[in-house]
């Protein structure tokens, strides 16, 4: 018998669990690992009462044969967030149809995956412990800066299970701080309001850190962007140190100076940082302080990025490298 079915049949707080069955020919796609269930995939839910979001469905084969379980949302596109497939399940029973124990078990993974890569560091104490369905939990994120972890919600279910995310990451023996920051827009269309979410509390988690990533230090602000610092950007940055010996360097949308710091511990001649962002550009000039850098050979300056390049372009200026990462233009269809 299916592991899935054995544990309904034996738990009385799990009597009604819905399924969730797909059309046929979609099944593959989730036993091959892609944890998004799109409502379009979806042929039929059977369960009454019918499951409300943020509850734990089975996904289901077109002969009802069980594939997984995950998180339902009736609400969102993804209406399903699969998070265990049913030969997980077999292996490990403790988990199958427990979100909290999922939960436990996941985030513990991803701190052990961490420290194989050997994070954190002496020389880098910022880097992303969960990486959303990298690491098999779509929707949250925890960046890790010294002794800081700023979680990012963008899914109902996180929503639903923040008591336990923070406590599997608050066990963690390096973290005093935890700062939640709900991605608004994102949860709207999980059918969610956080617009009201309560700002951080100064006396509980600091507004700004310092950290050190590959031997350059940054000052963040746990106010920024996404969560602060763009912690999966780690390699590239390290990568563009390696290439920019005696290279003129421009680094556009550049934030707190990441590419830029690189460019210039890797010996860039001429380094050129440019954004709208006030906040980000004082951050960056901060960090050519910490870092003892030449303010000769690096340079942060706060400008519109087209006006910059059709300046540049004026001026006959050109680069041997740049770095071009830009905010999203058009998140959503209705922008376009």
């Amino acid at each position: 018998m299916l592991a899935l079915i054995v544990i309904m049949s034996r738990s009385s707080s799990k009597p009604c669990v819905a399924r969730v069955v797909l059309k046929k020919g979609k099944t593959q796609l989730f036993k091959d690992g892609s944890p998004m269930v799109y409502s379009g995939a979806v042929d039929r839910i059977i369960g009454r009462p019918p499951p409300r979001s943020g509850d734990i469905v089975l996904v289901a084969d077109g002969a009802e044969k069980p594939i997984g379980w995950g998180m339902y949302n009736s609400v969102s596109m993804f209406c399903v967030r699969l998070m265990q497939l049913e030969e997980e399940a077999t292996r490990d029973l403790s988990c199958a149809l427990n979100m909290e124990k999922l939960l436990e078990t996941r985030i513990n993974e991803a701190i052990e995956l961490r420290k194989s890569l050997g994070l954190p560091s002496a020389s880098t104490n910022a880097f992303r412990l969960v990486n959303s369905e990298g690491d098999r939990l779509s929707g949250l994120i925890v960046d890790v800066f010294g002794d800081v972890a700023v979680i990012a919600s963008s899914a109902a279910w996180v929503e639903k299970y923040k008591p336990e995310v923070e406590a599997s990451v608050g066990r963690i023996d390096e973290i005093n701080y935890i700062n939640w920051r709900p991605s608004s827009e994102v949860l709207k269309e999980e059918g969610l309001d956080a617009s009201n979410y309560k700002e951080r509390d100064p006396s509980i988690c600091p507004q700004r850190t310092k950290v050190t990533e590959n031997g350059i230090f940054y000052a963040i602000s746990l106010e920024g962007q996404k969560t602060g610092f763009y912690a999966d950007q780690r390699e590239n940055r390290q990568f563009i140190s390696t290439i920019s010996d005696g290279q003129r360097v421009l680094d556009m949308f550049c934030y707190s100076g990441g590419f830029a710091l690189n460019a210039a511990r890797g010996g860039a001649v001429n380094v050129i940082g440019v954004d709208s962002s006030l906040p980000a550009v004082e951050l960056a000039k901060e960090n050519i302080v910490l870092n003892n850098m030449d303010p000769g050979r690096i340079t942060f300056l706060r400008e519109d990025a087209s006006e910059f390049m059709k300046g540049a372009l004026s001026r006959n200026e050109s680069w041997d490298i740049v770095i071009l990462d830009p905010p999203k233009l058009a998140p959503r269809k209705k922008e376009l």
